[in-house]
């Protein structure tokens, strides 16, 4: 097996992963899937299921509370505050490129729905190999309080969302 060099603690990264993956397959178990176009359902090909988890943070909008305690604050406020960036296209000239943005939040967007969004872009940047860019994600502290700080507001929505919660803790692999 290939010794896979990663900048960020293993364990840490491994606990993401497990703590995500469990989260989408609670979200989607408690009925927090995208619902189909009735109009394009096709029985032939019926459409995958997605987390819909734009609607699950609509569901915490009136309980969550970022200072329900110490390290949700800090969590919240890194998250709000440094934002993970997300990897955008560039049109330069006849080429496409690839770059760094930052997230822009909409001004109508709760704390909690811009949260869940930069958790969704700390998934991204990894599962999709964003991450590895040692020119843009070299600070390893950086990434590991990204990864801590999702961990603890998963971790949040879990006790604000008992059924979700039910599906998690159910989860095995």
């Amino acid at each position: 097996m290939n010794d896979y060099n990663t900048g960020a603690n293993r364990e840490l990264l491994l606990a993401f992963f497990l703590a995500f993956s469990r989260f989408e397959y609670a979200l989607k178990a408690s009925g927090f899937f995208k619902k189909p176009n009735e109009k394009r359902y096709n029985t032939q090909h019926p459409p995958v299921v997605d987390p819909d988890w734009d609607r699950f943070a609509v569901s915490l909008r009136t309980c969550f509370s970022p200072d329900r305690s110490e390290q949700l604050t800090l969590a919240c406020g890194y998250l709000l505050a440094s934002p993970p960036k997300k990897q955008v296209l560039l049109r330069d000239g006849t080429r496409w490129t690839t770059a760094w943005g930052t997230p822009v939040r909409p001004q109508n967007e709760t704390d909690i729905e811009f949260i869940l969004k930069m958790v969704r872009n700390v998934r991204n940047n990894l599962f999709h190999g964003g991450k590895y860019s040692t020119e843009v994600h070299e600070d390893t502290e950086r990434t590991e309080r990204l990864l801590r700080s999702s961990i603890t507001v998963l971790e949040e929505c879990l006790e604000l969302a008992p059924q979700v919660c039910e599906h998690f803790n159910d989860a095995t692999i």
